[in-house]
């Protein structure tokens, strides 16, 4: 990666006389962005190019090449890519476009310039990208028709476009950055290296990408977590509404989708999703400028009665909160500002506020030890001195330690104030949501890396996988291997007894008489067919509740013997008979997988397992109210997730209800990501219903799905 960021020597492979080639613009890009080393353009047309020697082959230069740049149609590249090999290139920049994202054929392409970069221990950013920019050492690889200012921001995009678009937001706010990495395929070097040189390098400040897929999301999890140098992370993650990869049999399979599953990991770990293009750039610049917030009290000065209403609404709504100004201040204040000013929180110093009003209430807030933060609308009155009041508070920026947030509402009348504090890297805005939502997710970044601790996250991974193996491990690999992927009902009960998770009695069993025996002194039970039989008992009659005495059970048999007859052509079939519970609350914990069985090593790409929870029942879909975790989770992430779910208030004892076993729960939930843990084989899982009991939590019915 450094040879590759930080060149001494670059042969540009279809360097071009004629300026409208992208080869001209490459190597025009690199001559004007000032780089220092050494520069070979190859061609075999022509001698020499902007008064370079030309060569016909990379091979053919006299002098060691750190990076090759390939700008020649995709059916070229393979002999390029050869010929680099003899060179003992070591990094490669493909431009060209006509590889895996055409086709087969491309993808095959791709393929063969993988091998002989594998085979000759040559790294490829690329193909089908824009290049790279580091303006660290003065390189512009790339074909971008403008170069960013300097700074401490390092972006990485899987769009050249979106490069560009980001580079053209940037230059009128004077946002800088350090590193402009386009990754076009990612055939060979994706996010995680990137990720992981950004990581170590002290150019770089922020980190943030736009991605449309994550190729190892396990792994980018687990190397941000053990980073000792943690640095704020931002990923707009494109591709969101994208359908699951297939229908499962599962219900948690259409809950835990690709995008929640992504979510819960980088939230779990303390990257910060962007919603939007705004957002990602507003965060961006809130991150490089802005000091850190160390609490999320949050005071308002306002020219304007209406914005600080707004503003106020904005700051609970973002579960920030607003600060408290003591009794001595507000007094002292009230003495300082016009009698029509409000002096509590927003402090409003009215519409005829001149520069200078505004000098005081910053002050004695920035000395407050009740406010964390001060956010300060202005809107263009008649009076309004917008260029004194933006020299006013960039002069309070540098004089204070906590973050000053200009807010300047409007537009043409504004931007001479707005300029100011862009030009001196100060995050202004022109939107009140915009401020207030970059502000809350300063503070979340902050809060999170305080109590965040490396230590703490290895002992959780040892701590959770407690055993190499489990005891039936040989049983799920067979399992994987056969058509029915569906786990027997008999093996669930085995596993749930390893692990601890609590069932109610019951008999797993192909007779009847087994059954009946099995009831006599348990009445009222529940019949049902085993889930490897048919694993949605609901909608085919499969189950039957409250079954009172043996001619009852009897019956019942009968009506799914025939059920069964009809769908699989057979009259035994596995049941299972159980005791009946009365619940209080159904609950219901799932898991779905992402990636392989063997997720969990390094070397194979998934984010893992999402375990989701929440409102149990056959209206599970409807309810629609999930808690996520990703495994591993500890107890209290658990819990912080379960408590934003709505089902949480009612097992808290809702409307003067009895509360129910929360513990329990979380307990319960815990046990099954050390039986994921244990068995990664299995791909989906379903708890649904789990009772709630006011002392226990016990699982009625358990689903599982096991894959390679």
């Amino acid at each position: 990666m450094q040879k590759i960021l930080n060149p001494k020597s670059i042969a540009i492979v279809g360097a071009s006389t004629d300026p409208t080639k992208l080869g001209s613009l490459i190597l025009n890009n690199v001559i004007r962005g000032g780089f220092q080393g050494k520069i070979y353009p190859v061609n075999p047309n022509t001698k020499t190019i902007a008064g370079l020697t030309t060569y016909k082959n990379v091979s053919d230069i006299p002098q060691k090449v750190d990076v090759a740049c390939i700008v020649v149609p995709a059916k070229h590249v393979t002999s390029v890519m050869k010929d680099c090999a003899k060179k003992k290139v070591k990094g490669v920049v493909i431009i060209s476009a006509g590889f895996g994202e055409v086709g087969e054929e491309g993808k095959k392409l791709e393929d063969k310039i993988i091998n002989i970069a594998n085979k000759n221990n040559i790294r490829i950013l690329g193909p089908n990208c824009l290049g790279f920019i580091n303006n660290t050492n003065k390189t512009n690889l790339s074909f971008a028709s403008m170069k960013p200012l300097k700074g401490d921001i390092a972006f990485m995009s899987q769009s050249g476009a979106f490069c560009t678009a980001m580079l053209d937001m940037s230059i009128p706010k004077n946002l800088g950055f350090s590193y402009f990495v386009s990754i076009g395929n990612k055939a060979d070097i994706g996010e995680i290296d990137l990720f992981n040189h950004f990581m170590e390098d002290q150019n770089v400040k922020v980190i943030s990408a736009y991605l449309e897929d994550i190729t190892d999301g396990s792994l980018l999890i687990q190397n941000y977590e053990k980073n000792k140098r943690r640095k704020p992370v931002i990923i707009l993650k494109a591709g969101q509404t994208e359908e699951s990869k297939e229908a499962i049999e599962s219900h948690t399979g259409s809950i835990a989708g690709s995008i929640e599953t992504f979510r819960t990991a980088i939230k779990q770990a303390g990257i910060i999703e962007a919603q939007s293009t705004r957002e990602l750039f507003n965060l961006m610049m809130m991150f490089s400028w802005s000091k850190p917030i160390n609490g999320k009290r949050i005071a308002i000065v306002t020219n304007a009665g209406g914005p600080g209403i707004i503003a106020t609404d904005c700051i609970i709504k973002n579960k920030l909160e607003i600060a408290e100004i003591p009794k001595d201040v507000r007094q002292d204040l009230k003495r300082n500002l016009p009698a029509e000013s409000s002096v509590g929180n927003p402090i409003d110093v009215i519409g005829d506020a001149t520069a200078d009003r505004y000098r005081y209430p910053i002050d004695v807030l920035a000395n407050s030890d009740e406010v964390d933060a001060i956010v300060i609308i202005l809107t263009p009155q008649l009076v309004t001195q917008v260029e004194e009041t933006s020299k006013l508070i960039l002069n309070a920026t540098q004089l204070y330690k906590k973050p000053i947030i200009p807010i300047f509402l409007g537009k043409k009348y504004v931007t001479s104030g707005l300029q100011r504090f862009y030009d001196n890297h100060v995050p202004a805005f022109t939107e009140i949501e915009d401020a207030i939502n970059s502000l809350k997710t300063l503070y979340k970044y902050n809060h999170h890396t305080k109590n965040f601790s490396t230590q703490k996250i290895q002992k959780k991974w040892r701590k959770i996988k407690n055993k190499d193996k489990g005891d039936f491990e040989k049983e799920i690999k067979n399992l994987t291997t056969k058509k029915t992927k569906s786990v027997p009902d008999k093996l669930v009960e085995k596993m749930a007894g390893e692990i601890g998770i609590n069932l109610p009695k019951q008999i797993v069993t192909k007779q009847i008489s087994e059954a009946l025996n099995f009831a006599e002194g348990n009445y009222p039970v529940a019949l049902k067919v085993a889930n490897e039989v048919i694993a949605h008992k609901t909608d085919m009659k499969g189950i039957y509740l409250n079954i009172a005495d043996p001619n009852e059970l009897l019956e019942c048999y009968e009506k799914i013997q025939k059920e069964v007859y009809n769908l699989l052509n057979t009259k035994t079939f596995t049941m299972v008979v159980q005791e009946q519970l009365s619940p209080k609350v159904e609950f219901f914990i799932g898991a779905s997988r992402d990636g392989k069985a063997g997720v969990y090593s390094p070397e194979i790409p998934g984010f893992g397992h999402l375990v989701v929870f929440g409102q149990g029942g056959i209206y599970t879909e409807i309810y629609q109210d999930f808690g996520y975790v990703l495994v591993p989770a500890s107890k209290e992430d658990i819990k912080k997730s379960l408590e934003k779910t709505k089902i949480y208030q009612i097992l808290s004892g809702a409307r003067g209800k009895e509360p129910l076993n929360i513990d329990k729960i979380v307990e319960q939930i815990y046990k099954v990501q050390k039986l994921i843990l244990l068995y990664p084989e299995i791909e989906n899982l379903d708890i649904n219903p789990l009772i709630i009991t006011k002392r226990d939590a016990i699982a009625v019915d358990i689903k599982m799905f096991v894959s390679k």
